[in-house]
This record gives C-alpha cells, sequence and structure tokens, in this order.
C-alpha cells in the first residue's frame, strides 16, 4: 500500500517523537531523581530553633524506599510526613542554638516509576543564638526589642508606634509577629504584622471602636486566634467590654468570629485564647460558665474545665495536656491550685498538693519533662502582699519540686522557657515598689543561681523567639 505525503509526514513526526521520549527516558535514568527544593536553604543562617526540615523531589516517589535513607546531624528525632512529592520532617524538640546541623539524603530511594536518586544530597544550616522579644519602657507606651542572649549586640528595635504596643506573639517558625498597637488616642487597637527583623510592618486587622488583642498564633503558622472587646462608654470613660474571640488567615486576611450565634453575631464570650502546639486545639476562658475551654476547631468537640480564675491554661509540648490553675478553699482560705488535665484519657490531677499558697504563670519545658511556676506563699501574720512570688519547678506530676529563687522583696512572673532548656525567662518587680520598673531576668533552668542575670531594665512581656 503507497502512503500518501501526509501519511509520512505523519509516520515521521511520529518517530522522532518517539526517538525523543526515548531519549528523555534514558537521560532520566541517567540523571536520576533529582531534589528540586531545599528547607531550609543551603547554608541558611540564623534559622529558628523550631523549623520544619522539607525537600522536594523532581517526581512521585515510593515512600517506603526513602526509610534509613534521611540523616541529620547533630542527631535528632522527629516526625517524617509526606505531601505530595514534599517530604517534611518535623524535630519532636527545639534544635540545640548556634548550631551548624547537616542534612543527607542517601543514594537509593526509588520513584513511582523506578527511577533511583542516584547519588547523595547534602546541605548544612545553622540556627540563630537564643533571642528574647520584649516590650520597652515597661509602664510607659512602649515598643518591641529583640535582643539576642549570649551574644555582644544591644538590643534592636522593631516597632516605632506613637501610641503604644500592647501586647504580641510570635509565629511558630519564629518569621513574623503580630502585635497589638493603640491606634490613637481613643482606646481603640488593631493588629500589626511584622517580621522579625522590623521590616514588612502591614495591618492586620482594623478595629474600629473595638480593642484587638491576646494573639495567639495556630500550629500551621497560618491562623491568628484573638480577643475582640467592643469599647464602652462608662463613668470612667472609655474602656473594653466582654471579649469575643476571633480568627485571621494571614494569607487571606479573612477575619471570622470564632463562634457564629445564632442570630448570626460573635457568639459565645470568651477570652485569653490559647492554640495547642500541634493540632487544630484551642482553649479559651468562658466566663459565663466559669470554666477552662477546650474547643477542636475543625470538629467543633468542647471540653470544659471548671476553674474561677479566668487563665486558659498552658498547653503541653505534645499537645496532650493542660495545665491551670483554680481557686480552691481551705480551713487556712482560699488559694489558687494547678490542675493538669489529659484530653486523651479526660482525666483531671493537681499537679501539687494544696497549700497556703498561690500558684501562677505555668510553662512547660521544650521536653515536656518539667514545668516552672509563681509560687507566692502566704504566711500566717503576714500581709498577703508582702512575700513576693518565687520561681519553681516540678516535674508534670508535681514531684522533684523545688523553688529556683528565694528573694521574698520580689515578685516573679510572665514565666517562658527557652528553646534549648537552659533558661527561664521570667519578669521581676520590687514588692515594695508597686510602681517601680519592672526588669527581665534570666534564670538557670538547673537552680544554679550564681547565673541569675538581669537580661534588661524597664520592660516587661519576655518572649522567647521559637
Amino acid at each position: 500500500m503507497k502512503l500518501d505525503r501526509l501519511d509520512a509526514a505523519a509516520l515521521s513526526a511520529l518517530a522522532v517523537l518517539m526517538i525523543l521520549i526515548g531519549v528523555i527516558v534514558w537521560r532520566g535514568d541517567q540523571v536520576g531523581v533529582q531534589i528540586v527544593r531545599r528547607t531550609p536553604a543551603p547554608d541558611a543562617q540564623s534559622v529558628a530553633l523550631r523549623p520544619t526540615i522539607s525537600f522536594s523531589f523532581s517526581e512521585a516517589m515510593r515512600p517506603s524506599s526513602l526509610e534509613g535513607r534521611l540523616e541529620v546531624t547533630p542527631l535528632i528525632s522527629g516526625a517524617l510526613r509526606w505531601d505530595g512529592n514534599t517530604v517534611l520532617f518535623i524535630p519532636a524538640t527545639p534544635l540545640q542554638p548556634n548550631t551548624v546541623y547537616t542534612v543527607t539524603i542517601r543514594a537509593g530511594a526509588h520513584s513511582e516509576q523506578g527511577r533511583p536518586v542516584l547519588r547523595d544530597m547534602t546541605w548544612s544550616f545553622r540556627t540563630g543564638r537564643l533571642r528574647v522579644v520584649y516590650l520597652s519602657p515597661a509602664l510607659d507606651p512602649g515598643d518591641l526589642y529583640v535582643l539576642e542572649i549570649d551574644a555582644a549586640a544591644s538590643p534592636r528595635r522593631l516597632t516605632a508606634e506613637p501610641y503604644g504596643v500592647f501586647d504580641f506573639a510570635i509565629s511558630p517558625d519564629g518569621r513574623h509577629i503580630v502585635y497589638s498597637a493603640a491606634r490613637d488616642e481613643s482606646g481603640a487597637r488593631d493588629l500589626w504584622l511584622i517580621r522579625l527583623d522590623g521590616s514588612q510592618r502591614e495591618l492586620l486587622v482594623e478595629c474600629n471602636q473595638q480593642v484587638c488583642q491576646s494573639a495567639s498564633w495556630a500550629a500551621d503558622g497560618i491562623r491568628v486566634a484573638f480577643e475582640r472587646r467592643a469599647l464602652v462608654d462608662g463613668p470612667l470613660g472609655r474602656s473594653p467590654g466582654p471579649a469575643h474571640i476571633w480568627v485571621v488567615d494571614i494569607t487571606t486576611r479573612q477575619v471570622a468570629p470564632l463562634f457564629i450565634g445564632a442570630d448570626g453575631d460573635a457568639g459565645p464570650l470568651g477570652a485569653l485564647p490559647r492554640w495547642a502546639p500541634s493540632g487544630d486545639r484551642l482553649s479559651y476562658y468562658d466566663p459565663l460558665a466559669s470554666a477552662v475551654t477546650v474547643v477542636d476547631t475543625r470538629s467543633g468537640e468542647r471540653v470544659q474545665l471548671p476553674s474561677a480564675l479566668g487563665d486558659s491554661g498552658a498547653w503541653s509540648p505534645d499537645a496532650r495536656e493542660l495545665i491551670f490553675p483554680d481557686l480552691l478553699a481551705t480551713d487556712a482560705g482560699q488559694f489558687s491550685q494547678m490542675l493538669r488535665a489529659d484530653l486523651i484519657s479526660r482525666v483531671m490531677t493537681p499537679v501539687t498538693v494544696l497549700t497556703t499558697t498561690n500558684d501562677s504563670s505555668v510553662a512547660w519545658s521544650p521536653a515536656g519533662d518539667w514545668i516552672a511556676f509563681a509560687r507566692k506563699t502566704v504566711a500566717a501574720g503576714v500581709g498577703f502582699f508582702s512575700i513576693g512570688s518565687q520561681v519553681w519547678i516540678s516535674r508534670p506530676d508535681g514531684s522533684a519540686l523545688r523553688p529556683l529563687t528565694a528573694q521574698p522583696e520580689y515578685s516573679y512572673g510572665g514565666l517562658s522557657w527557652s528553646p534549648d532548656g537552659r533558661w527561664i525567662v521570667a519578669v521581676r518587680n520590687l514588692v515594695q515598689a508597686p510602681n517601680g520598673r519592672p526588669e527581665i531576668w534570666l534564670i538557670r533552668a538547673d537552680g544554679q543561681s550564681d547565673e541569675h542575670r538581669v537580661l534588661v531594665t524597664d520592660a516587661t512581656i519576655p518572649a522567647w523567639v521559637p
């Protein structure tokens, strides 16, 4: 059968196409599967201490073929998760500060088409130094500063708000800060978003005739929960009214109430939202129920933990437990005691024996094996405000209880544990000077009191960069 010109051209084109496909397949087999993206980037500096290490392959892989081929040195444990062609390694504990980490993917993993990774891929990055963000001055309209620990550098100013910053929250990856700032003399406060270096300041939530504050980041680094309170006129002027919890998506800027009421309003009252370190659960304080409430924001399931003190609790690093204070009565009076709620088994137990003390400001260690808290002892015949709260630590079950400070003339609070577990940062005030300038102190978590030292004066609300 004789082919016409059109048929011959089509066959020629098909032949060329088959040759090209063969070359591509041959070339692909020669080059093998490639890694096309890595995070943190090769030679990255000042990486946050809680990074997600990820790398993307050039084609779909057989997940089982990667087993035993990922290595991070210094050695760290963590969870491995796949997202399409991308592998995410999430360290179980924070990395060490100012340390070079090397990631190696050994050759041998295979794609779904059977093509192998032909050669080892290695890259390194360096973590940042320990850094604390704080607000200064403490009693006047202040701004945010960041200070490196164990470095000769001076504090670096991050904001310049004409009416001051009220409070703030640092993102889980340590790259961004959401802060509440007064707009003008009306009392309204908006939410702003900046990078940790103070750049790219932008309005996140405009709160007309309202106060927006107490921001908390979700583990995904995208959602931020916050209090929203309408300004109410009263005999002493305008003041914030009852709180409702709202959530903003920092990528889309969509803002919505956490709960929507039957008439389409913001729903039940709630204050002090705090996201769990992982997952989608959020704790807040419900003033009408007098309870710490834990809600799964995906399923809507709620658990209420009775408490009279208005604190929404401190999450364990694994997001399984919540410690919060409650006010309990004894023959000697009413005192606050810390309670530990296991949200998996739904069992609640006291952390410590109820005595004539008031415990507050709970902070978990990064590994979850210790807690720090402020304890105020109320001695018989001594005024309630004459003895300052001291820093104590214990195991989460209350064992190995011991004080880290013994300075009753000072009161400690606002505790936060450093990502490497070595330090506890605290705000210290002189008890007999209620209008004095607070100081931020570093306290050795191992009890070496000779290494306690003042970090900065006239400052408050310290928070570690993750």
